[in-house]
């Protein structure tokens, strides 16, 4: 594949699941999501390094992903959006997906064999030295950004998202930007005007979860903490946990001291954005597409529902699937979990609370012969991580065998190699089979509309409006 255009981040989840997807389509594994031979050489050798010189070569191999503050005002929206598009094999497609990033989704499109095109995506912009502590310093500081954002394309919404807890060794060398494309930039349209056959699906994938924000004018706020281990309230008011943990960096703060939320907006990385909706209907009513809109409102609830669809999808081939392969973050590989005929569970982080969704998704199956699972590492003991034995716990659950794929147990969460060690990992397993032939979008929205309300997923056709 080729390097993505500067200004979007490529350990980021929008670029590696669009990558991930665009590897399944076009009949290959997802190897790396770096995409970089040199970088993914390198880590066996950096997760050798003591604790200290290991955390700051990941923190300033991620700088290198960022754009300077001078080039922000210069970000070429287009350009991205063509890298994007241009991930995926022409169609015609009979449905294609849209709007906000999901593991679970992206393993749905990998069964429909259909693409899907992210409406957020993260543009990183160096800041090296920076205090990961101080939002009221990274809040003012990132102002002159954002007004650099929204000067280099009106289409789009910028959020400023500061997160001191999963993001902490990020954020000593760069600021995070997520953009959301408000209307959809010209190599989108143009991408499913060509392959999205007339009368064809498109489905909006929307997560209604929301944050706390200080807004700063109608197409950019800030976001101080994110969806993950801690909660809404210890990022903005503290508490114990939140003063154990500053005080286990070494921090003389007790808590956070971000500028006063005074609005509540889509979260940073994984919410939707309803400006796009009314440019879909049009462009839907014009090209006799049904626009269908998956709402829900926390990113792993549907992970559920697409587990569930394929254990029903598989069934209809006369499969009956004994393998669990449990995704995090933007560990994944939809191609080989098709080939191993395996159900997809994608978790969003390695913490309690995503560790709390696997559990009680075992509790309403029948037992795995075989848990395999990744865990991404995000190189801190943040709030909420769930340590490497309760993840052992669970995956023993399997009457044959659970195993980790690629995880260096004795240095998660500082456990970098993982990026690329997980696909050698995923490569191994055995015995491998062609995937089943690909769910029929009316299958597929037969089963949403099955599986989807238990968990809080919902599936409506919109109504078009030509405009």
């Amino acid at each position: 594949m080729n390097r993505p255009p500067r200004g979007i981040a490529r350990f980021d989840s929008a670029a590696a699941m669009a990558q991930a997807l665009a590897a399944s389509l076009r009949g290959n594994p997802f190897s790396s999501p770096s995409q970089s031979p040199l970088l993914d050489a390198a880590m066996p050798a950096i997760n050798c390094l003591p604790r200290t010189a290991r955390e700051w070569a990941y923190a300033i191999g991620g700088m290198t992903e960022g754009i300077g503050p001078r080039e922000a005002r210069r970000l070429d929206i287009e350009k991205i959006a063509e890298w994007v598009a241009g991930l995926y094999p022409d169609g015609p497609f009979p449905a294609a997906f849209v709007g906000s990033s999901n593991g679970a989704l992206v393993h749905l499109a990998a069964a429909l064999g259909v693409p899907w095109l992210p409406q957020t995506f993260l543009c990183p912009v160096r800041a090296p030295l920076s205090d990961p502590d101080d939002a009221r310093r990274g809040f003012e500081e990132g102002r002159r950004i954002v007004d650099a954002l929204l000067e280099a394309d009106s289409r789009i919404a910028v959020h400023h998202m500061f997160d001191p807890n999963q993001d902490r060794l990020m954020l000593q060398t760069m600021r995070y930007f997520r953009l959301k494309h408000r209307t959809l930039p010209l190599a989108y349209r143009e991408f499913l005007l060509r392959n999205l056959v007339r009368g064809g699906t498109l489905y909006v994938v929307a997560c209604k979860r929301r944050w706390p924000v200080t807004r700063l004018n109608e197409r950019a706020c800030f976001q101080f903490g994110a969806t993950g281990g801690a909660t809404e309230h210890e990022y903005l008011h503290g508490g114990p946990r939140v003063r154990d943990y500053l005080a286990r960096y070494g921090s003389t703060r007790s808590r956070w001291d971000p500028p006063e939320p005074d609005d509540i907006a889509p979260e940073a990385e994984w919410g939707f954005d309803a400006a796009l909706i009314e440019e879909l209907l049009a462009m839907g009513a014009r090209m006799n597409w049904r626009i269908v809109e998956i709402r829900f409102r926390e990113p792993e609830a549907a992970s559920f529902v697409a587990a569930n669809i394929y254990r029903d999808w598989y069934r209809d081939a006369g499969i009956e699937p004994q393998r669990l392969i449990v995704d995090s973050f933007l560990l994944m590989d939809p191609f080989t979990t098709l080939r191993l005929h395996a159900l997809p569970f994608w978790l969003l982080f390695c913490v309690e609370r995503s560790a709390d969704a696997l559990r009680r998704f075992l509790a309403g199956q029948p037992p795995f012969e075989e848990i395999d699972l990744m865990l991404f590492s995000h190189g801190t003991e943040s709030i909420g991580i769930e340590p490497i034995a309760r993840w052992r716990t669970l995956i023993d659950s399997a009457t044959r065998e659970g195993r980790f794929l690629g995880v260096d147990e004795a240095r998660y969460p500082r456990d970098f190699a993982t990026f690329t060690r997980f696909h050698r990992a995923l490569s191994q397993l055995a015995p491998r089979y062609e995937p089943p032939r690909r769910l029929a979008p009316a299958r597929f929205e037969t089963l949403l509309h099955h599986h989807g309300p238990a968990n809080d997923v919902h599936c409506l056709e919109r109504a078009r409006t030509l405009t």
